[in-house]
């Protein structure tokens, strides 16, 4: 039993000779030419006819479904195999003559191999032609791709491979990226391209010299598909020379001469006109639209690469394609690129995506990535996610951890360095972003049990902060510290304690220690530093020596080549350079984490350093478990090292250890949750924290909530301390909604401390008093100051009150560190005060006498008394000294702040204050200065008004104290004199009980 199809053609054959010879046949006319039938639409025609037939005679399969035979009359996919529902689904993408010359035929022999997948073909149809940009064709490919999913029965859980053939690789790694930025379940095969066009300059291959035209490269690329490789050669040389010199070039003419050349049997000079000019349509229109084009983003879903051995001039693709597809696989396949798709060659392509897709539906679902997160590995368990060193991950993420990733469970993550992070002005600025990522990420995996951030090198000390931010969010993670301390620069790294060498220097020696060549670098650094001027002649010498000791060794990170090693070592000098800037820290000062962590650490070092680096973390963190691996800071991790420090971090986050130690501090064990939710509210001196620095200090102190009161115009409206804590009190019983409406509060579930800084000190302990009279649990802490004093010191910083201008000019130097100018200029106006003379301007420059005459001579805050040329002088003598801290404020705005601080200092001293005749009897803490000469004085004052005084001290003065390297001291004795008091009051209670 037998079917015909007959097309209308006109020939040499007749119906009746199809008939004869078959008893019981049926004749139906299908579409197109006898040459194109089985082409494009033309095709689809026939395979309707065909499974319609297929289907009356009952020997469809099973799988092959009624939304089956719909897309198989589509125009727009062809189904080269129906495949089981549950199976995975491969899309095939045409190259860059969109196919016009087979009809998604082309894929025929691979697709039948492919078995059991589902395997179609997306057509260059109108709709696809009307796309004018790679990512525009991409998605209107990827609405086909779900829809025929959908149409199959499948639920959605299948795997989605989208595999491109030569340009085809362009579209398909734009659509998987794509669908697995949208959650799809997506893998992306590559057959033989790279995924940028037009590709490296070359005359053997398609898209390797100047675009001849759609027509002309239609010929040149079907010369090559019969195999007249030398013919298409020289005619792209020919062609290129025509076209550079001006010359238009025939296309009719090149169609002859390749028609000679191809002598195909079965070839008219008609159906190759015709395939000209189909192909020319698409390759003009595709080359246009993506002409040059470089992906946007890279690919971070599973990707393979298949490389065709008999065509070396394609293989460029695995270097330029891996710059885009993070987890990315290179195999070799069978033939050369213009034949790999047929007979036996497409046989072992076909072997080849079986194997890997079987490996990828076996494995576990892997989920998106946030933006700037890269997938190292996912399944169930926690998401852990590693922050990387000085050299910024340069050889990809997560590579220089070595086999670490693969022993862990849970969702293994690599932070990126990308140009977001890299354009991060602070440190503080880029642990932000990066703590941002991370929740967007962890939001992706709901499911994932517990958060773990795991840094070494200066990533320790990123991932410190990340955990301190995610601390103040109440978001709960675990820290783990990789042989390394969580300050910079190291006290204990000698890696840089020598002069620093040069970026692609000090790159060059990461790189060869990580390789192993741990003796070569210190050689080389021995000999730089004895000779003293290392290296004058650039890093290229040095790069190709060390080459040469760990070449075979950098093929792990598949770094094959000189100019490879060199690229990379470029990458992590520009990486190494702005991490160091963002890192430098201020004169004799350190970076180190904003605050105390109270979550569990995990710190994994070698036995030599163990003691060190514990009692090193224990200033920043209050929960930690320190274990011994032998393990070097500069080493990758595979083997027993990388086993070891996967167990014991595996060990880490599935037992709730309790660290016991009879002679550790017992303020450490105790739990500071309770105490992080006391809201915390500073209370501003004279000048209002009109320069931000308390604000800083409410940061660090991760309050749960609480910030600074501020002294705006309804605040100075008052005529009294009483009046203006009653104000700030009300205030914080709306913040905390203490008081709902028309209730009283109920006192014993209200609780606050208060911090007064410096002349804050008197308005804090009124308002502290305030809230004792109503029973409210209240904490009182003074910084540098007296609580008896209701203003600034009468007798100011130089012994005698100089006005309130040039107090307020005074201290601003001293805000923002220039305290030997602020003293010297104090003691200098005192002095002329006293001997009744005014200061001569002779101590400026002459340049500077123009800016004196420009300013008026008084009234500047509204007190007469206090202007004049003498705070004219100062207020200038100020701007020049302080235009470096002041980030290019004018003179005009540094008069304008000058004013208002004068003016809050005047306002502050006129309040009224009284004395209480009951002394504060809560907790109370004193906070002075190191080497503070008025310190005994300060506590025997305070101590007549605070019954339970503690005494505590802190880095800088007055002033200095609340500055970026000193700020986090004081919080740390805040913090901890809180924790502190709290185990108190819980022993007393127990005690009562």
């Amino acid at each position: 039993m037998g079917t015909a199809r007959a097309a209308q053609w006109t020939g040499s054959f007749k119906i009746a000779d199809v008939r004869h010879g078959f008893l019981n046949s049926k004749v139906v006319n299908g579409k197109g030419s006898h040459y194109n039938m089985m082409q494009g639409e033309q095709a689809a025609t026939q395979a309707a006819l065909v499974l319609e037939f297929a289907k009356r005679l009952g020997g469809v399969a099973d799988d092959i479904s009624s939304a089956g035979l719909e897309a198989a009359k589509s125009q727009k996919m062809l189904i080269l195999r129906p495949g089981k529902v549950e199976s995975s689904k491969v899309y095939l993408i045409h190259g860059l003559d969109g196919d016009a010359l087979s009809g998604g035929s082309t894929f025929t022999s691979i697709a039948q191999r492919l078995a059991p997948c589902r395997v179609g073909a997306l057509v260059y149809d109108q709709e696809a032609l009307e796309c004018n940009s790679i990512p525009d064709l991409a998605a209107c490919y990827n609405r086909r791709v779900l829809e025929d999913v959908k149409s199959s029965g499948d639920a959605g859980e299948s795997l989605i491979v989208i595999a491109g053939y030569s340009h085809g690789c362009v579209l398909a790694h734009q659509m998987g990226h794509q669908l697995y930025k949208a959650g799809v379940r997506t893998a992306v095969v590559m057959f033989d391209l790279e995924v940028t066009w037009p590709p490296p300059s070359t005359h053997s291959r398609v898209g390797g010299y100047e675009f001849l035209g759609g027509e002309a490269e239609a010929v040149l690329l079907i010369s090559r598909a019969f195999g007249k490789f030398d013919f298409a050669i020289k005619e792209a040389i020919e062609l290129t020379k025509m076209k550079a010199q001006g010359q238009s070039i025939d296309v009719d003419a090149l169609i002859e001469r390749a028609y000679v050349a191809l002598g195909q049997r079965g070839l008219s000079m008609d159906l190759l006109k015709m395939m000209v000019k189909r192909g020319g349509v698409n390759i003009e229109k595709l080359n246009n639209i993506g002409n040059p084009w470089e992906p946007l983003e890279k690919y971070e879903g599973p990707a393979l690469l298949i490389l065709a051995p008999d065509t070396p001039e394609f293989h460029s693709a695995a270097e330029i394609n891996a710059r885009y597809c993070t987890r990315m696989e290179v195999v070799t396949g069978k033939g050369s690129h213009y034949n790999m798709m047929q007979g036996e060659q497409a046989a072992a392509q076909a072997a080849i995506v079986l194997e890997y897709v079987k490996r990828l539906s076996e494995a576990t679902l892997v989920c998106p990535a946030a933006e700037g997160i890269t997938v190292l590995r996912d399944c169930p368990g926690p998401c852990i996610y590693f922050l990387h060193g000085l050299d910024g991950d340069a050889l990809g993420p997560g590579m220089n951890l070595g086999s670490l990733p693969s022993l862990l469970s849970g969702r293994i993550c690599s932070i990126e360095y990308d140009d977001e992070a890299f354009a991060c002005e602070t440190i503080e600025a880029l642990a932000k972003l990066y703590k941002e990522r991370i929740l967007q990420d962890r939001a992706l995996r709901p499911d994932g049990k517990r958060l773990v951030l795991v840094g070494r090198s200066i990533g320790a000390l990123v991932a410190s902060l990340i955990a301190l931010y995610l601390q103040k969010d109440h978001v709960e993670c675990f820290l783990v510290i990789l042989n390394s301390e969580v300050v910079w620069p190291s006290k204990l790294d000698d890696s840089f304690c020598y002069d620093w060498l040069g970026g692609e220097v000090e790159a060059t020696f990461w790189l060869s220690h990580l390789a192993g060549a741990k003796a070569f670098v210190d050689e080389q650094v021995q000999s730089a530093v004895t000779r003293g001027k290392a290296f004058a002649e650039g890093a290229s010498r040095l790069q190709t020596a060390a080459f040469g000791q760990i070449a075979s060794n950098l093929e792990a990170f598949g770094i094959r080549s000189l100019k490879e090693f060199r690229s990379v070592c470029t990458l992590a000098s520009s990486h190494c350079a702005r991490l160091r800037q963002l890192l430098r820290p201020s004169a004799g000062s350190m970076r180190t984490p904003a605050g105390i962590f109270d979550g569990k650490v995990l710190v994994i070092t070698g036995a030599e350093r163990q003691s060190k680096l514990e009692q090193s973390a224990r200033q920043y963190f209050r929960n930690i478990v320190t274990r011994c691996v032998n393990t070097d800071d500069h080493e990758v991790y595979v083997g027993a090292v990388a086993s070891s420090i996967a167990s014991e971090i595996s060990q880490f986050l599935v037992q709730d250890r309790t660290r016991v130690d009879g002679d550790r501090d017992p303020r450490h064990e105790a739990e500071s949750l309770d105490a992080a939710h006391v809201p915390i509210y500073v209370v501003p001196g004279c000048d209002g924290g009109v320069l931000g620095e308390l604000a800083s200090l409410v940061d660090i102190l991760n309050a749960d909530t609480g910030g600074v009161l501020v002294f705006d115009q309804e605040a100075r409206r008052c005529s009294s301390l009483a009046d203006l804590a009653a104000l700030f009190l009300q205030r914080i019983s709306d913040d905390q909604a203490w008081i709902s409406e028309g209730d009283l509060p109920d006192a014993s579930l209200c609780k606050v401390l208060l911090l007064g800084h410096s002349s804050g000190a008197p308005l804090a302990y009124e308002m502290a008093m305030q809230l004792q009279d109503c029973g409210v649990d209240v904490r009182l802490v003074i910084v540098q100051g007296e609580v008896s004093r209701a203003g600034p010191s009468s007798t100011g910083l130089s012994g005698c009150w100089l006005g309130s201008t040039c107090e307020a000019i005074l201290l601003l130097a001293n805000r923002v560190g220039e305290r030997e100018f602020a003293l010297k200029e104090a003691e200098a106006m005192a002095k002329a005060r006293q001997n009744g003379q005014k200061l001569s301007r002779g101590r400026l420059p002459d340049t500077c006498g123009l800016a004196f005459d420009g300013i008026s001579g008084g009234y500047m805050n509204g007190h007469s008394n206090n202007g004049g040329v003498e705070e004219s002088k100062l207020l200038m003598r100020a701007f020049w000294k302080l235009s470096d801290q002041l980030n290019g404020m004018s003179v005009d705005a540094f008069k304008e702040l000058v004013a208002d601080l004068a003016s809050r200092i005047d306002w502050y001293m006129s309040l009224d204050s009284l004395e209480h005749q009951d002394a504060f009897e809560g907790p109370a803490l004193l906070i002075l200065v190191q080497d503070c000469a008025e310190a005994e004085s300060i506590i025997e004052s305070n101590a007549l008004y605070c019954t339970q005084l503690e005494v505590a001290e802190t880095n800088g003065d007055q002033h200095s104290c609340m500055h970026q390297g000193n700020v986090k001291s004081l919080a740390a004795q805040i913090l901890s004199w809180q924790v502190w008091s709290l185990i108190l009051i819980m022993g007393l209670d127990a005690q009562l009980t």
